[in-house]
């Protein structure tokens, strides 16, 4: 009786206090789900393009495209003039609202495409697929049909023809909850799934297996190798099978191992011939990653050395293979090597017997000073073969090319540049045309956000479109707004700030909202300083009279970036002339804090690598209402000690002044400390020079935050994991 009397008397107290508790629950004043505060449009991203060539001397391209907010799937093709042929800026493949990423395309023997991706309409990533026919009509549906919608994810899709006119579609699959493992599907030219219902099995091996790739066995069915951590997460091997035009698996179950050498064999890549397939990896046996291959005829034969033919073995890491036929039974390898003071592209030949034709490791294809990465081959019409890459020229990547004979000699006199402007050009794809000319398609963000540009060339390295590439896609839509800060103003309005992508850039922009909730500074606000460069990590500050000092990251300088600082009144205007740097110094500075100075201008500090080690200091600045630098033209070193200062967070001192926290690395990379300091209104530390140690414990102390004791000094709390995990102290 008496624990049921406690009961109802505790359920009677819940009930007064939820009574009380619902009556004074605040209820929003502008619209319930809030309201919007910016949505503009501009340059969106484009990115990750796929080639083919239509069979009819025409190039269809796919890629991601971001103008609806979601990545959805465009397509375009491109006639040998150079012209698009469907919609300004691309035919949608799939625009379903929700994410699609990885596409791929095969041709569908007709003119048209087959175009697979994942697809995460349902939360989890499934594999979908869409036809696109001659003329750019979308044959399976607006949104294309599920291929695989097994539970769990499903993920990077790989796509050949069958030959039929359908395609025949691999991936790697989570449905069973134990790792990874590879599934495969063939599709009709009518959107008609031949195999089992989301896909047969092609390795469900204990472990690890993914990132199929696939090729063609010239009879309707496919050969597809993968990544294999069935032995262990740190032995990775190569595995393949063979699958024919009926989803049945020839190869002992679960895939042939094509090399089982000790440590991590990884990124397979295949080609098909006549008489079988060439698998190329990179491969760790000898503690460094070197290049292997090995050949199979379709009936699972081995046809070089047991674990693969030496491509490169050299004593410097080699990564990222790919490969091209010879022709002949053997295959023309390319890779990035390490073995110069820069990465460089190189290649080597291997004949159908297994035998090495070229120098030993291979030869260079171009010898340069600035890095190369991500080479891509293909053959040409007769003996000869066209090898792209991106190079680092000017802080820019930028697309080079060069053809090579069968002798591994480059024909060119010098590598041809084939997409040189600012910002980079990355993620090149090619294919050749009828008449033996190549097409190179490729993510540009010149103007910012990347587009998708293309170039046609000769043989002998002559641009054949318009010198500077000719734009398939750079379609304006939704843009990124994001690292929004927000004050309250003395005239109880709210300001706030954020990066904005609408220029293809991450510009600064500026909203006020006032006190009956309407923005008051246009529909989407303001451009603080409007340049061609990315601006981040804003932040503001009252300047006491109803505007607002704004602080910032300006990236105009790529390699230097300064902060920068701008004051807009009441109304909008910038009251200064044009931005101003905290410091004149060209240093590289980075994540600025920022607090009112009381007086109408704003106290910034930052982290600053003027140190001659490059190391990070924190610096310290006050701006003036007018815009003047009170604490010299560079600032004044708030914490310059051994090692990185960094993740500092400041507050006001209420006389000019500030107080700083900081992690200090001072003790070695591996045993950061929390230290503080007070900094008066002439930008002098009051503290002890070095700064007041507040936890100088074991192990790791990270990013404090810091606020007023209310008695003149402060109260800091930082991440420590001195206990062995994380905690807050």
């Amino acid at each position: 009786m008496k624990r049921n009397l406690i009961l109802i008397c505790t359920w009677l107290i819940i009930g007064i206090f939820g009574i009380a508790f619902a009556q004074t629950t605040p209820k929003p004043v502008w619209a319930k789900t809030g309201m919007l505060i910016n949505d503009a449009v501009g340059n969106t991203p484009q990115q990750n393009p796929q080639l083919i060539a239509d069979g009819k001397n025409n190039f269809i391209v796919v890629w991601e495209d971001g103008r609806s907010g979601y990545y959805d799937i465009y397509v375009q093709k491109i006639n040998p003039s150079g012209q698009p042929l469907w919609n300004k800026d691309g035919a949608p493949a799939c625009s379903s609202k929700s994410n699609q990423n990885f596409p791929q395309l095969a041709s569908d023997m007709a003119g048209g495409a087959i175009i697979v991706w994942q697809d995460y309409r349902r939360g989890n990533a499934d594999i979908f697929a869409q036809r696109i026919d001659a003329s750019g009509k979308t044959l399976w549906g607006k949104d294309g049909i599920a291929v695989s919608r097994a539970p769990a994810g499903q993920f990077a899709p790989q796509i050949i023809p069958d030959g039929n006119g359908g395609a025949i579609i691999t991936w790697h699959d989570y449905r069973e909850g134990m790792g990874e493992d590879i599934f495969a599907q063939r599709i009709n030219s009518n959107g008609k799934v031949l195999w089992q219902e989301n896909g047969v099995v092609i390795s469900t091996a204990a472990g690890t297996q993914w990132y199929p790739k696939i090729a063609s066995d010239n009879a309707g069915g496919a050969v597809i190798t993968w990544t294999d951590g069935r032995i262990s997460p740190s032995d990775n091997n190569i595995f393949a099978q063979h699958v024919d035009k009926t989803g049945k698996t020839l190869w002992q179950a679960d895939g042939l191992p094509v090399c089982s050498a000790a440590s991590n064999q990884a990124h397979p890549q295949i080609i098909s011939l006549s008489d079988g397939v060439i698998i190329t990896w990179h491969d760790s046996r000898s503690k460094g990653n070197d290049i292997y291959a090995q050949k199979i005829d379709f009936n699972g034969k081995l046809m070089w050395p047991k674990d693969g033919a030496e491509i490169c073995t050299i004593a410097y890491p080699q990564e990222n293979p790919n490969l091209a036929p010879d022709g002949a039974g053997g295959a023309i390898i390319v890779w990035t090597d390490h073995r110069g003071e820069e990465n460089n592209i190189f290649a080597q030949r291997i004949l159908s017997n297994g035998k090495l034709s070229w120098q030993k490791d291979g030869r260079p294809i171009n010898k340069s000073n600035r890095e190369q990465h991500n080479p891509q081959i293909i053959k040409l019409i007769g003996e000869d073969w066209f090898v792209v890459w991106e190079e680092k020229k000017n802080q820019d990547w930028d697309i080079f090319g060069q053809r090579i004979n069968s002798s591994g000699t480059a024909l060119l006199p010098n590598s041809l540049q084939l997409a040189s402007s600012k910002g980079d050009q990355v993620s090149a794809t090619m294919a050749t045309s009828l008449d033996n000319n190549i097409i190179v398609v490729w993510q540009d963000n010149r103007f910012g956000n990347n587009d998708i540009y293309t170039q046609k060339f000769s043989t002998q390295g002559k641009s054949l479109w318009n010198k500077a590439g000719i734009v398939i896609c750079s379609t304006p839509g939704s843009v990124v707004q994001q690292n929004m800060e927000i004050i309250l103003t003395e005239r109880e309005e709210i300001i706030l700030v954020f990066e904005d992508a609408r220029s293809g850039f991450f510009n600064i922009y500026a909203q006020k909202i006032d006190t009956k909730g309407k923005l008051a500074w246009g529909l989407h606000g303001l451009a603080i300083a409007k340049v061609s460069e990315n601006q981040t990590n804003p932040l503001l500050v009252t300047d006491n009279k109803g505007g607002a000092i704004i602080a910032w990251e300006d990236h105009r300088i790529p390699d230097k970036p300064k902060i920068r600082i701008q004051r807009l009144n009441y109304l909008g205007e910038k009251v200064w002339e044009s931005s101003v740097p905290v410091a004149k110094i060209e240093s590289k500075q980075l994540n600025p804090t920022m607090v009112s100075d009381g007086a109408g201008g704003a106290i910034i500090s930052w982290q600053d690598d003027r140190d001659v080690l490059s190391l990070q200091d924190i610096y310290i600045q006050r701006l003036s209402a007018k815009g003047k630098r009170l604490w010299g033209e560079n600032g004044s070193i708030a914490i310059s000690a051994n090692g990185h200062q960094i993740d500092a967070d400041m507050i006001t001192n209420g006389s000019g002044g500030a107080f700083l926290a900081w992690t200090d690395f001072r003790r070695g990379d591996r045993n950061p400390d929390i230290y503080a300091q007070q900094i008066n209104n002439q930008g002098k530390p009051v503290w002890e020079q070095s700064g007041a140690l507040v936890c100088g414990a074991p192990d790791v102390q990270r990013k404090p935050k810091l606020v007023s004791d209310g008695e003149g000094g402060i109260v800091v709390a930082w991440t420590d994991k001195g206990g062995g995990s994380y905690d807050i102290y």
